[in-house]
């Protein structure tokens, strides 16, 4: 378990360090809000494209191989990010998100499959990974906002920090070849084809009805997390007084995954209670409605309170959904169904965009927030009976 978790953790804060620039890296250029939003359309447009082809590519060849090939891009799209072009900048959020499809899913179904060969429960490495993921995000979300600290400001803001995201990406790819393996389980087979890993996929879809309806909450997510990743930094910098205080955005994205934990012990703790498909309702319900109050907001000690309760209920939501999802998966489908299930959640960010292009030239980012929360709601009163009716599971024991 260590030599995974110290690999996760690594991928990780690569990411975490990115967090407070990712909006910043498009609007210190001097570019708009609205080519802000058509900046987080070409990465999730990228993710969406390979987000099924990766997973179906990480089940056929291996999932080490898909890890790495994801950090791969990672790397190229982050160098990219250097330039002034827009073009290229935005071919670097592409990069980036190819680099997330092959990411996603791959490294963590490796090791949910050794941790279940293992004789141990699903909660529990399902909890690890949310914890791991967490302090990894945190952290380099605290190191990413001191390092905004040390930048030029202007078009060069976030150069620092890429370069230390940079290496922190090449240090993982020689991690991952030192300390992980290659898939067991494939050495088993006679080279099993993309298509017909394609094939069992699709089969396995057809006969499981709460993967179907999971990816629709998958969507629903993905389109309230993109509300909120995309356009939180942008709107708290208005709050702040002046940009000596960046920091805070960088402290602000650090607590968001610390208070995830928080989140993710309480779902874990929940479910010895209560079932897991009534946990997941409720508290994904609060977080819309919390969406809500933060378009009311006014006032930076308010947003920051307002913005980490959602993400308290989002660390629950995460865990409780990951243990529903994985309890009702084989193993041999299982990073093609975790990609897809990405390939929802990003293709929820991708509508997210769509809406803000058209509606942030209009109106303001509380009330982009406002419609997102209606929207989610409304969704959320449509899906809730299928779901419950398809949910696997009583409450653990």
């Amino acid at each position: 378990m260590r030599n995974y978790l110290v690999v996760l953790f690594l991928g990780y804060l690569s990411l975490g360090i990115a967090i407070p620039a990712m909006s910043l890296i498009i609007v210190s250029k001097g570019f708009s809000l609205a080519l802000l939003g058509t900046a987080v359309l070409c990465f999730s447009t990228s993710v969406m494209v390979f987000e099924v082809p990766s997973g179906i590519f990480c089940d056929a060849r291996g999932r080490r191989l898909g890890f790495q090939m994801g950090l791969l891009f990672n790397l190229v799209g982050s160098l990219l990010l250097f330039t002034q072009s827009l073009a290229l900048i935005l071919l670097g959020f592409a990069c980036n998100g190819v680099g997330r499809a092959f990411t996603s899913g791959s490294l963590d179904a490796l090791f949910i499959e050794n941790h279940l060969k293992a004789g141990r429960p699903l909660e529990e490495v399902m909890l690890a990974m949310e914890v791991i993921s967490a302090v990894a995000l945190a952290l380099g979300s605290i190191v990413g906002g001191f390092l905004l600290t040390l930048g030029k400001s202007g078009p060069h803001l976030a150069d620092t920090l890429l370069f230390c995201r940079i290496l922190l990406l090449f240090l993982c790819m020689v991690l991952v070849s030192v300390l992980i393996p290659k898939d067991q389980f494939q050495r088993k087979e006679e080279h099993p084809s993309f298509l017909n890993k394609a094939k069992l996929l699709f089969q396995s879809l057809q006969g499981n009805r709460f993967v179907q309806v999971y990816m629709l909450f998958s969507l629903l997510q993905g389109f309230q997390l993109a509300s909120l990743e995309s356009y939180w930094q942008p709107y708290l910098k208005l709050l702040l007084s002046s940009d000596g205080k960046l920091w805070v955005l960088g402290l602000v994205g650090g607590s968001v995954f610390a208070i995830s934990i928080v989140g993710s012990l309480l779902g874990k703790v929940l479910m010895q209670k209560v079932r897991p498909s009534a946990i997941f309702l409720t508290v994904i319900t609060f977080s819309l409605l919390l969406e809500l109050v933060l378009a009311i907001t006014r006032t930076p000690i308010l947003f920051v309170a307002v913005y980490l309760a959602i993400y308290l209920a989002l660390g629950c939501v995460s865990v409780v959904g990951g243990y529903l999802l994985n309890l009702s998966l084989e193993a041999q489908v299982r990073s093609s169904v975790l990609s897809l299930s990405s390939f929802a959640l990003q293709g929820g960010g991708l509508f997210s965009s769509l809406l803000a292009i058209v509606v942030l030239t209009h109106v303001s980012i509380p009330m982009f927030w406002l419609v997102v929360s209606l929207l989610g709601l409304t969704l959320l009163v449509v899906l809730k009976r299928r779901f419950l009716q398809a949910a696997p599971g009583a409450c653990l024991q």
